[in-house]
């Protein structure tokens, strides 16, 4: 039996005592396949988009960005209700930053600017009733990721703060 035979015949068989059924994909493989991100738990920071985290203005600019952009393949209904709130809610910002600055416009994503994505996203916020605040929202994913997306006011842990 040839040498490499005597050391992959023993390791597959403890394997398969061991319950692994499939070997993980070789390295050349996994650099080819398309690249997957994982999802993780936001950081909690306690800001949430009830907060008020997006300027008036920056919506308004937004509906003029989504009318330009946007529009012609959704209608806002489509972003709001509870398909939205069912995929969005409880993610942050920044995974719908990302996601938008990736994926859209559908024929040339991440052709449009980050201020631009941002005023499309500060547009979306208001179409499901999050309410306005005075500091606009940053083009900054990693300002993004620490906003949840969610429907309820966040909880201060300091009495008094809010």
């Amino acid at each position: 039996m040839p040498a490499c035979l005597r050391f992959v015949l023993p390791f597959a068989a403890a394997l398969i005592v061991a319950g692994v059924s499939e070997l993980p994909p070789p390295a050349h493989a996994a650099a080819a396949a398309p690249r997957m991100t994982r999802r993780l738990p936001p950081a909690d920071t306690g800001r949430t988009t009830m907060d008020g985290v997006y300027t008036l203005a920056q919506a308004t600019s937004g509906r003029n960005v989504f009318a330009a952009n946007c529009q012609s393949c959704h209608t806002p209904a489509q972003h709001t209700g509870p398909p939205f709130r069912h995929k969005w809610f409880g993610r942050t910002l920044g995974d719908l930053f990302a996601y938008i600055r990736r994926e859209m416009p559908k024929n040339e994503p991440g052709s449009m600017s980050d201020d631009d994505y941002v005023r499309a996203l500060a547009y979306l916020l208001r179409m499901n009733g999050m309410p306005t605040g005075s500091v606009p929202l940053a083009a900054d994913i990693a300002v993004l990721h620490r906003i949840r997306l969610d429907s309820v006011p966040a909880v201060s842990s300091t009495p008094g703060s809010r």
